[in-house]
C-alpha cells in the first residue's frame, strides 16, 4: 500500500507543485524628486473613518506625517485608494543617508478604536546630480542633538 492510496485523485489531476513567492511590497523615494505613494485599502475609509494618516519613518523617528486633508481619497463600496504625494524637499529629506526608511497608514476608526497598516519598506536611491550636502533633521526640544551620551 502506498502513502497515496488514502487520498485518491481524479485520473485527470495534475498537481501544481510551482513554488508561490510572497511578493512583499516596496515603494521607491529618489531624494530630491516629486514621489507619489498609492495604498490599497480593503475598506471604505470615508464611511468607516474619522481620520487617517501617513507616516514615513527615517531609522526610528517620524519625518513626515500626512494627514486625511493632505492625501487623496478614492473610496469605493468595499476598497479604497489612498495616494500621498511628496515634494520635492519632503523626498530631500531621505538623501544621503544609511537609515532605513518605512511608512505606514494609521486609521482612526468611528468606533474610537485606531488601526494601523502593514508596514512598507522604502528604498532609498540617490540622483545622479545630488550635490552630496546633507540636511541635518532638527533636534527635538529637550534633547543634546541626538546623542546618546551625557558631558561629565
Amino acid at each position: 500500500m502506498s502513502m497515496f492510496d488514502r487520498y485518491p485523485q481524479p485520473s485527470d489531476y495534475i498537481p501544481n507543485n510551482r513554488p508561490r513567492p510572497c511578493k512583499h511590497k516596496c515603494l521607491d523615494i529618489m531624494a530630491g524628486e516629486t514621489a507619489k505613494h498609492t495604498f490599497e485599502v480593503s475598506f471604505n475609509v470615508e464611511e468607516e473613518c474619522e481620520s487617517f494618516e501617513v507616516i514615513y519613518l527615517l531609522g526610528i523617528t517620524p519625518v513626515i506625517i500626512k494627514n486625511t486633508d493632505s492625501l487623496e481619497v478614492d473610496a469605493e463600496e468595499h476598497h479604497s485608494t489612498i495616494t500621498s504625494n511628496l515634494t520635492a524637499d519632503e523626498t530631500s529629506i531621505f538623501a544621503n543617508t544609511l537609515l532605513e526608511a518605512k511608512v505606514q497608514l494609521k486609521f482612526f476608526m468611528l468606533d474610537e478604536t485606531v488601526t494601523y497598516s502593514n508596514i512598507y519598506t522604502i528604498k532609498i536611491k540617490t540622483a545622479l546630480d545630488a550635490s552630496g550636502e546633507v540636511k541635518p533633521i532638527p533636534p527635538k526640544p529637550g534633547v543634546l542633538g541626538g546623542l546618546g551620551y551625557t558631558e561629565d
